[in-house]
């Protein structure tokens, strides 16, 4: 019994050891239903305030909502049975440098990104087993069927660029707000198709959730960044990126953010980080 008690001590020991040396990325800012964040494959329930960091995991019930504002001021919000893996998020201000990488396993995010991803040394992207989606600066949904083995990107605003996984530099294709492709096991991206206004609507669903009449859209995710949205007794600290130098990422094509072209297939795509399966490129 005691020689019991002194492994599971040591495991609680490491496992809290593991969560405090680890990069925080984010905050949970509301949660409705049931919702949980997993850390050294331990699963909690997800809090309003609670800090979320690298290579942790996120997922909600059915039913289940969260919205998380991220370290770079882009927000997240996830519908019912979503389940999505936050690989790595790296933050250079001073050197106009952010990075953010991670994966859907199942499920539906809606992502307003920062405007602070429109530099060239800027990427966001959201990976499913069959998709890269990467953009600078705008709002889209990504929804990931594993069953069906099926991606479906829509634009909200701005321009999002999708590639199969395999093909994340060349055949991509560009969407903009109100259009779709979708990414099948095997597959290359769909032409964007147009969605009318009913259609559009269903894919928004579920994600405009949480406070009724809160903004979907950057301003909010500044209110919440300031607490001015979250109850007091709910506000995180703020808490300050360690500062300092950032090993070398992996190479990346140089050359500006590229325009679609009539047939929304794109010639120059942005870079997009090469990877194993399963996790984007994304180094320290």
């Amino acid at each position: 019994m005691v020689r019991f008690g002194s492994a599971l001590a040591c495991v609680l020991v490491m496992l809290l050891s593991a969560a405090a040396g680890a990069q925080e990325v984010g905050t949970i800012a509301e949660v409705e239903g049931t919702a949980e964040i997993g850390r050294a494959g331990v699963w909690a329930p997800a809090q309003a305030a609670a800090t979320i960091h690298a290579r942790e995991e996120l997922r909600t019930g059915r039913p289940g909502r969260m919205r998380v504002l991220l370290q770079d001021e882009s927000v997240l919000n996830l519908s019912d049975d979503s389940y999505l893996i936050i690989d790595e998020q790296i933050i250079d201000a001073d050197r106009g440098l952010f990075r953010s990488a991670m994966r859907l396993m199942r499920g539906k995010v809606r992502a307003v990104v920062s405007a602070k991803y429109q530099g060239s040394q800027a990427l966001f992207a959201i990976e499913t087993a069959t998709a890269v989606s990467s953009v600078r600066g705008t709002e889209f949904i990504i929804a990931y069927d594993p069953v069906a083995e099926l991606t479906e990107v829509v634009g909200v605003s701005g321009t999002v660029e999708v590639h199969s996984v395999l093909d994340r530099t060349g055949r991509g294709v560009f969407i903009t707000a109100n259009e779709v492709t979708t990414v099948s096991r095997g597959q290359l991206p769909t032409r964007p198709r147009r969605l009318d206004e009913a259609t559009f609507r269903q894919y928004i669903e579920g994600l405009e959730f949480i406070g009724a009449g809160r903004p979907e859209s950057l301003i909010g995710a500044r209110a919440l960044s300031l607490g001015t949205n979250v109850p007091a007794l709910d506000r995180a600290d703020a808490v300050a990126l360690p500062r300092g130098p950032i090993r070398a990422l992996a190479p990346v094509v140089p050359g500006e953010f590229p325009q679609p072209d009539a047939s929304g297939s794109t010639k120059q795509p942005i870079p997009v980080l090469q990877s194993s399966p399963g996790k984007l490129g994304l180094e320290f």
